[in-house]
């Protein structure tokens, strides 16, 4: 209770508390000023200073109580005829016993006055200002960002709907094929299938995915390029110390590891094999899919070539998202092969 009334007093009155401190220090300066003009100890002359400058603050405060809509302008004219008043009187009586002349003594604690409020609602005035622009600024920026993320969950959808027809009508004739010659291999695949499309069905209603679900669907995915391929390919997943509703945006993890398969694996004969390692590392989510395939650079004759589109896609949606603070790498292996390396802010 007391932290949730902290939260609610701080923003409402820490303008104010700033706006005290500063005139308390404009006033130190004006009081340091003032004495190399007029005889009088400091005491006097901060006493002066600050009965300008308080009375300014203090009608401020009073006017915004009383009429919360009342226009800037309106408010810094009010304010400063009350503080030209009430710090008038208050220097003439401290200035009294040195001033020879009531008139042009007078005329000189006006002046003071003037000087000090119109400096005071200067100052002030361009702070206001420069906080507002700051301000239209911050909204222009969060709404670009807001079309931006837009956009991307709109490229994603179209990035879905072009992969899966695809994907999909390949492996229906893969389990046709299967039929005819092994139905446990047709079955095995249509489960895989079946559990992949229940994934990808549930991610593509929501902006947010997590852990399980998105190694749910790389497990089905991978499960059935393993029946595809055989012997050519084998994979892990390690997610160890990971909790699986661990939040992160849906469909970023696969594009790797179907590159990794289509440009890694594939145009070896041998094949190879496939990791999927996700790890925290400080306040970090670190994906990582290796392989020991063909590298970034594939023999010349290989009809696979290239690491393009769906990497520059995932790379274009975690800047967005993450507004700069996820990055995404690629490197080839010493060992052979290629890892992808995905840090996202945890």
């Amino acid at each position: 209770m007391a932290l949730n009334i902290s939260q609610r007093i701080k923003p409402k009155h820490f303008p104010w508390i700033k706006s005290v401190l500063l005139t308390s220090l404009f006033c130190v300066l004006i009081a340091f000023t003032t004495q190399t003009v007029w005889e009088g100890g400091i005491a006097h002359h901060l006493l002066i200073s600050f009965g300008f400058g308080y009375s300014a603050i203090l009608s401020s405060f009073v006017i915004v109580r009383l009429f919360p809509n009342i226009s800037k302008l309106l408010e810094a004219a009010t304010s400063m005829v009350f503080s030209l008043i009430v710090g008038t009187l208050n220097a003439r009586f401290w200035l009294d016993e040195y001033l020879d002349d009531s008139q042009s003594g007078m005329k000189s604690v006006v002046l003071l006055g003037i000087v000090f409020c119109t400096i005071c609602y200067y100052y002030f005035y361009t702070k206001e200002q420069k906080l507002v622009a700051e301000n239209a600024l911050e909204t222009a920026k969060r709404r670009q960002a807001d079309q931006d993320k837009a956009l991307v969950q709109s490229q994603l959808k179209q990035l879905q709907s072009q992969i899966e027809p695809h994907f999909l009508f390949n492996t229906l004739a893969t389990i046709s094929a299967l039929i005819e010659t092994d139905n446990d291999k047709a079955k095995l695949m249509l489960e895989k299938l079946t559990e992949l499309l229940r994934v990808t069905l549930k991610n593509s209603r929501n902006e947010q995915s997590t852990i399980e679900q998105e190694l749910a669907l790389i497990n089905a995915y991978l499960g059935i390029q393993k029946i595809r391929l055989g012997e050519r390919l084998t994979f892990s997943i390690n997610s160890e110390g990971i909790s699986d509703d661990q939040i992160l945006p849906p469909f970023l993890i696969q594009p790797l590891v179907e590159n990794a398969l289509t440009h890694g694996i594939e145009p070896r004969a041998v094949g190879g094999n496939v990791s999927i390692q996700i790890t925290r590392k400080d306040s970090h989510l670190v994906i990582e899919v290796s392989d020991n395939g063909a590298g970034l650079n594939p023999e010349p004759s290989s009809s696979t070539t290239g690491h393009g589109v769906g990497l520059s896609n995932i790379k274009q949606r975690i800047e967005t998202l993450f507004e700069g603070k996820a990055s995404m790498s690629i490197k080839e292996q010493s060992t052979g092969g290629v890892i992808s390396t995905l840090s996202l802010p945890i």
